[in-house]
Formats: C-alpha cells, sequence, structure tokens
C-alpha cells in the first residue's frame, strides 16, 4: 500500500504568508508521529513533501521548493491512500482531500462534504443540537446585533468565527469593554458566533471513526486559557475525570451524527462535576494524536488502515501511560 501524508504547513503551502507561532511546530509534530506510526503497518510505504529546511523520515520525501501543489498532484497520483492535515478554514482541508480523490487515491481521513459540515460551526451545532447532544447556548450574530444578543445571554460570553481553525479569533467577553478587541480578532468577518461561556475542565474525546461506526480511544486534557484571544497550550492524555465515561459516550454520539467522518477525529469538550457539554468537532488529525499514540496499547496508525479497509475497529483500548504535550509534539 502506497500511503501518502500531506501536512499543510511542513510542504510550505503558506511560505509566504505570516504565520502563527505554533502553525509549523504542530504541523511537523503531527507529520512525525503519523509517519513514525505508519513506519511500523505491514505493507505500507510512506510519501510525504516538505520543505527544504525540514527533515522528516518516510520511504519517500519530496522537497518543496516551489509548487507544492503540483509535488501534492504528483504524490497523490501514485497513491493507494492519503491522510491530508491541513487548515479547517479556509476550506483548505476539504479541498485538498477532495484534490487527492481526484488523483485516483482513497482518503483514510474524512470525506470532503463531511469536513464542511463540521467546520462550519454554526450548521454543526444546529445539527448536534437537534439530535439531542448537549451544546453551550449559541447564536449567530452580525456586528450589528452583537450587542443586543450578548446583553440577552449576559456576561460572560465567548465570540469565535463560524469557520475557525483551534483558538484562531476566539475570545472570551467579559464586559462591554472587550467587545471591540473581539471584533478586531474576528478580521472583519459579517457573521460570527455568540456563544455562553462554559466555565470547567477543557478537554478533547478521541475517536477512531469507520464507515458507520466509531469508537473512543481516549479522552484528553486540553491546557487553553480564556481570553482575547483564547491560547492553547497542550495538553495531557488520558485525563481521569468523574465524567470520562459520559463524555466518551457524548463525543461517540456527536461524531455518528455526521456520515463521512474518517480515521482520527477529535471532538473539543467541557466537563464539570457533573456534566459535559460539545463544543466542536474536529474532523481531522489534532495534535492530541501526538499523545494519544504513544499512551495507547495499539499502534493508531494501523487501526487507521483496518478502519478503511476492513471497517474493523479496535476493541477494549487501553491506556498503558499518561503522556503530556504541547505544539511540538509529546514530552514523556
Amino acid at each position: 500500500m502506497n500511503l501518502f501524508v500531506f501536512e499543510f504547513f511542513s510542504a510550505g503551502a503558506m511560505a509566504d504568508t505570516p504565520l502563527a507561532a505554533s502553525a509549523l511546530p504542530e504541523g511537523l509534530a503531527m507529520l512525525n508521529a503519523l509517519l513514525r506510526d505508519f513506519s511500523r503497518v505491514d505493507d505500507c510505504r510512506t510519501m510525504t513533501c516538505v520543505q527544504p529546511n525540514l527533515s522528516v523520515e518516510a520511504d519517500e520525501v519530496l522537497t518543496v521548493s516551489g509548487d507544492w501543489e503540483a509535488v501534492f498532484d504528483t504524490l497523490a497520483s501514485r497513491a493507494d491512500f492519503a491522510l491530508v492535515i491541513a487548515p479547517d478554514a479556509g476550506d483548505y482541508l476539504a479541498d485538498l482531500s477532495q484534490r487527492a480523490m481526484a488523483q485516483g487515491c482513497r482518503l483514510l481521513s474524512s470525506a470532503p462534504e463531511a469536513i464542511r459540515r463540521a467546520t462550519d460551526k454554526k450548521q454543526c451545532g444546529q445539527l448536534l443540537r437537534t439530535a439531542g447532544i448537549a451544546m453551550p447556548e449559541s447564536m449567530p450574530v452580525s456586528r450589528e446585533t452583537l450587542g443586543s444578543v450578548v446583553a440577552h445571554m449576559g456576561f460572560p460570553v465567548v465570540v469565535k468565527p463560524i469557520f475557525g481553525q483551534d483558538c484562531d479569533g476566539v475570545s472570551l467577553v467579559s464586559s462591554t469593554s472587550d467587545l471591540d478587541r473581539a471584533m478586531q480578532l474576528l478580521d472583519g468577518q459579517s457573521e460570527f458566533l455568540v456563544q455562553r461561556y462554559q466555565p470547567g475542565v477543557t478537554a478533547s474525546a478521541s475517536l477512531l471513526v469507520s464507515g458507520k461506526k466509531n469508537t473512543p480511544l481516549s479522552l484528553n486534557m486540553q491546557h487553553i486559557t480564556p481570553g482575547q484571544p483564547f491560547t492553547y497550550c497542550g495538553g495531557m492524555t488520558p485525563l481521569v475525570h468523574p465524567q470520562a465515561s459520559a463524555a466518551l459516550d457524548m463525543a461517540t454520539g456527536a461524531v455518528g451524527c455526521l456520515p463521512g467522518l474518517r480515521g482520527f477525529v477529535g471532538v473539543d469538550m467541557v466537563l464539570t462535576d457533573d456534566a459535559c457539554v460539545v463544543i466542536e468537532i474536529n474532523p481531522r488529525v489534532t495534535v492530541a494524536y501526538t499523545g494519544v499514540s504513544q499512551s495507547l496499547d495499539l499502534n493508531v496508525a494501523q487501526a487507521m488502515v483496518d478502519a478503511a479497509v476492513l471497517d474493523r475497529l479496535p476493541e477494549n483500548v487501553v491506556s498503558k501511560r499518561s503522556i503530556s504535550f504541547d505544539k511540538g509534539g509529546p514530552r514523556g
């Protein structure tokens, strides 16, 4: 099996654009972790592409010194399967997944239409609430209606983009004086979401999805500091919490609401002592993979292949050790 693993920032897809400081370290950490794990899958030949100043280990590595899209097409055309990691925002993840399929390879990651449903926070939130998934109260607003909606909900609230990546553009608004800064972080967007702030333990559930089935792999702590903007500083797996079992059940139900999700998927959540809520679904490999893959008693890459090829999911997954991870990967 020829497998093309593509990571957006490592490949230099936005090499001429100012990036968040964490973008490349996070992307490279995920790419290295995946290549390491797929190297242990029988009869799997790995291919990838990176910028000239980066070094990774794969069976074939092409250096991207100019047209990264041409390199992408070359590798995708020679692959049996592709696994795409790219930003949700800007439709990059969905478009590149579609592009890989157009070259004739199958996806180990989510289908483009499922990616678009999951990354539209307005549409996805409505779908999950209709299905009975607990989520914080949330309303789409414009700049003109923001004040009245915040007055209705009461402080504190979270203001966030409808289409956004991780903590980008996400603000905690605790008073009227915070609104101007929140608007600045939204960078001119005309419609966005106001969400009732949910205090508690910030967590993520990691799941493996195949066809119509999914299974939880782990519940992870997320180190997120509310502010303007929110900041993400890694996490720890597994998370031991009174709501752990309920949270994993809820995440499983949420992912089941979006047909077409596949492979490694994350669900952001907030847990309290007696409840849990879903914040959003990440239809792709997340930074948590770097810790989860070293914590569990199975090769997650092999499980992804089994899910895609055999429609088979692992049973009785066990965490064998606690792993902390940050933007550069696991810390032991």
